[in-house]
C-alpha cells in the first residue's frame, strides 16, 4: 500500500478504538444526541425543544451506566466513575448485565431532550441504521452507530483535506504529513467518535472548503452547484455552518464584483441552498424565534448583553484554554494533558502559520479565502464565548472546544503550506510537528485513556510510570470490559496495532518530509 493508504488505515483504526473504548454517555452530551436518533424512528417526527422527551431505554440507562462527575451533575441518579470503581465486582457485573438488557421501548418519559433543536441530517442518517437494529440492546446500538459515524467522518476528512491540499498545490509528502497530523489529534476522536452531529460536521467542513476553493479557482455553474450541495448538507447538520454560508455569499459577491461570473450562473446554486436548507431555518424561526435555533441554549441573553460582556472576559486565558482544549480534552471527564506539551504543540503551529503569513506575496486566492473563513469562524466562537459569559453572570467563559475541530484541516493545511515555502526551517518544523503530535496521541492511549477507563487513574502519568502502572493494576484491567462497550482483550489488540502504526507512520512521514524539495526560492 502507498503511505496515504496506511495513513487512512491509521485514522480508521484510531476512530474504531475510540468508539469501542469510550464508556456509554462519556461522549459530549451523547445520551441526548442518541435520544434524538431513537426518537426519529420511534415517532417519525422531527423533535421539538421543550416537547420531545428522551426514550425510556435511555432514561433507564442512567442509574446503570457510570458517568463522569461532570455528567453526574445534570443526571444525579447516575453513578460517578470514582464511585463505580469502588463497587464490589459482583455489583459492577449486575449493572452491566442490566445495561445490556435494555431495549427500545415506546413508553413515554418526562425528561426533555435539550438537543432537540439541532439540525436533523446527521441524526437522520444514523436513524437509518438504528431503526433496523431496534431489537438489539441499547449498548450494542450505540456502539454500532459510533463506529458508523466515526469511520464515515474519517473518510470524509481524508477526502476533503486531500482535495483541498491539491487545490493549494501542497507537495504530496506534506499533504501526507498534514493528514497524518490531523489523525493524531485526540480531540478529533473525542468529537467524532460518539453519537452526535459533529461526526458529519467536521467531515463536511473540509468538503465545503474544498468545494468553495474549486469555485474560486474555476467560477462556473457546475462548481457552484457542487459547493451549494455541500453547503446545504452542512447547514442541515449544524448551525455553525451559517458562518460558511456567509463566507460562500462573500465569495459569490467577490466573483460577481470582479466580473468572473454572471449572476445567472449562480442562480441554480442559490436555489439549491434555498430548497434544501431554507425550510429547516424557516422552521427554527417559527419555533424558536431565531434563525439558528441555538440561542434557546442561552435563554434571556441578548446580542447587546453578549457584546457588553466582551471587555470583561480575560481573552488571553480563555483563548489559551480553547486552543489547548482544541487539541486535548479528556472527553466528558475533562481531564487534562501536559500543559507544557500542548503549549509546545501550539507554539510550533503558530510558528508555521507565521512562516505562511510572512510569504504574503505567495499567498494564492484560495489560501486567502480559507483564512477569511477561519477568521469568521473564530469570531463566531468569540461571540459564543461572550454569550456564555453573560449567561453565567461572569462565572466562566468558554465556547465548546469541539466546535474548533471543524477548523483542524484548513489550519493544518495552511501551516504545512507555510513550511513548504522555507527550505531548511520548513523541513525542521514539519519533522518536529509530526513527532510531537504523534507522541501526544500515543501517550493519550497508553498513559491517559486506557488507565483512566481501566482503573480510574485520571491523574497525570509519566513514561517512567508506564510499566509499573500496568503491572500493578493488572487485576483491575478486567473492569475495562465492564465499563467500555467492547471487551478488553479486543481493545488491547487494537491498541497494539494503533501504537505500532503510529510509530511506523511517524518515522515514514518524517523521512518523506526531510527528503522533499521545498519551494526553490525559499530562504533557509
Amino acid at each position: 500500500m502507498r503511505i496515504r493508504h496506511w495513513i487512512l488505515l491509521f485514522g480508521l483504526a484510531n476512530a474504531a478504538l475510540y468508539s469501542a473504548l469510550l464508556p456509554l454517555w462519556e461522549g459530549f452530551d451523547e445520551a441526548y444526541h442518541y435520544a434524538y436518533v431513537e426518537s426519529l424512528w420511534q415517532t417519525w417526527r422531527l423533535p421539538v425543544l421543550g416537547r420531545t422527551a428522551i426514550p425510556a431505554d435511555v432514561l433507564a440507562s442512567f442509574p446503570l451506566a457510570p458517568v463522569s462527575h461532570v455528567v453526574q451533575k445534570p443526571i444525579p441518579e447516575a453513578t460517578s466513575f470514582d464511585a463505580w470503581f469502588a463497587l464490589p465486582r459482583a455489583e459492577k457485573e449486575r449493572r452491566r448485565a442490566e445495561l445490556e438488557g435494555l431495549h427500545a421501548s415506546p413508553a413515554a418519559t418526562s425528561r426533555g431532550n435539550y438537543e432537540a433543536h439541532q439540525p436533523p441530517l446527521a441524526y437522520a442518517i444514523l436513524a437509518l441504521f438504528d431503526w433496523p437494529m431496534s431489537r438489539a440492546p441499547l449498548l450494542d446500538r450505540v456502539l454500532a452507530l459510533r463506529l458508523i459515524a466515526a469511520l464515515c467522518s474519517i473518510l470524509l476528512i481524508d477526502s476533503g483535506t486531500r482535495g483541498l491540499a491539491a487545490i493549494l498545490h501542497l507537495p504530496g509528502a506534506l499533504t501526507d504529513a498534514a493528514v497524518f497530523t490531523i489523525f493524531c489529534c485526540q480531540m478529533l476522536y473525542a468529537t467524532v467518535a460518539h453519537v452526535a452531529n459533529d461526526w458529519l460536521a467536521v467531515g463536511l467542513s473540509a468538503m465545503i472548503l474544498s468545494a468553495l476553493a474549486r469555485l474560486l479557482a474555476k467560477p462556473d455553474a457546475r462548481p457552484a452547484r457542487i459547493a451549494a450541495l455541500w453547503l446545504a448538507a452542512g447547514l442541515v447538520t449544524k448551525a455553525y455552518f451559517l458562518v460558511f454560508a456567509l463566507a460562500g455569499a462573500g465569495l459569490a459577491a467577490f466573483l460577481l464584483w470582479r466580473g468572473r461570473v454572471r449572476a445567472k450562473t449562480l442562480v441554480p446554486a442559490a436555489l439549491i441552498l434555498a430548497v434544501l436548507a431554507g425550510p429547516w431555518y424557516a422552521r427554527a424561526v417559527r419555533l424558536y424565534g431565531d434563525v439558528s435555533g441555538m440561542t434557546r441554549d442561552l435563554d434571556g441573553v441578548s446580542v447587546h448583553q453578549a457584546l457588553a460582556a466582551a471587555p470583561h472576559i480575560d481573552w488571553l486565558a480563555t483563548g489559551g484554554y480553547l486552543a489547548r482544549a482544541s487539541l486535548w480534552t479528556g472527553n466528558n471527564s475533562f481531564t487534562s494533558f501536559s500543559r507544557l506539551t500542548l503549549n509546545v504543540v501550539l507554539a510550533l503551529l503558530f510558528l508555521a502559520m507565521l512562516l505562511w503569513a510572512i510569504r504574503i506575496r505567495e499567498i494564492a486566492p484560495p489560501e486567502g479565502m480559507i483564512f477569511a473563513v477561519l477568521v469568521l469562524f473564530a469570531a463566531g466562537i468569540g461571540y459564543e464565548t461572550c454569550m456564555i459569559f453573560a449567561f453565567a453572570d461572569g462565572e466562566g467563559a468558554a465556547a465548546a472546544p469541539w466546535y474548533s475541530e471543524a477548523l483542524l484541516p484548513p489550519v493544518l493545511l495552511l501551516a504545512y503550506l507555510g513550511m513548504s515555502r522555507w527550505r531548511t526551517w520548513g523541513r525542521m518544523l514539519a519533522a518536529a510537528t509530526v513527532a510531537i503530535w504523534t507522541w501526544v496521541l500515543l501517550a493519550t492511549w497508553a498513559l491517559k485513556l486506557f488507565p483512566m477507563y481501566s482503573s480510574g487513574a485520571a491523574g497525570p502519568m509519566r513514561v517512567r510510570d508506564f510499566w509499573s502502572f500496568y503491572t500493578a493494576n493488572a487485576g483491575k484491567m478486567a473492569d475495562l470490559s465492564l465499563l467500555a462497550p467492547a471487551p478488553a482483550p479486543l481493545l488491547y489488540a487494537v491498541l497494539a496495532m494503533v501504537l505500532s502504526l503510529g510509530v511506523f507512520l511517524c518515522t515514514a512521514v518524517i523521512r518523506s518530509v526531510c527528503n522533499i524539495s521545498m519551494t526553490p526560492q525559499s530562504n533557509s
